[in-house]
């Protein structure tokens, strides 16, 4: 996989997972956070998927255009 490409997908996951946690600590109580993390935890993986992918240039994921 191209550099740039790994690169923001972990930039983003790493924010999406430290703002969740952050959410998750302070606005939850003791009892819910395991059920927050579960349900959450998809959303958590598919945002930076689909930033990453939005985001992604053809040359970066190696596609050849042709014109």
């Amino acid at each position: 996989m191209p550099q740039n490409f790994v690169i923001r997908f972990v930039s983003v996951l790493a924010f999406v997972l430290v703002l969740a946690a952050l959410v998750i600590h302070f606005l939850f109580s003791g009892e819910t956070t395991v059920v927050l993390w579960i349900f959450t935890f998809p959303i958590i993986l598919a945002v930076p998927i689909l930033i990453s992918v939005f985001l992604a240039k053809d040359q970066e994921l190696g596609v050849s255009v042709h014109e």
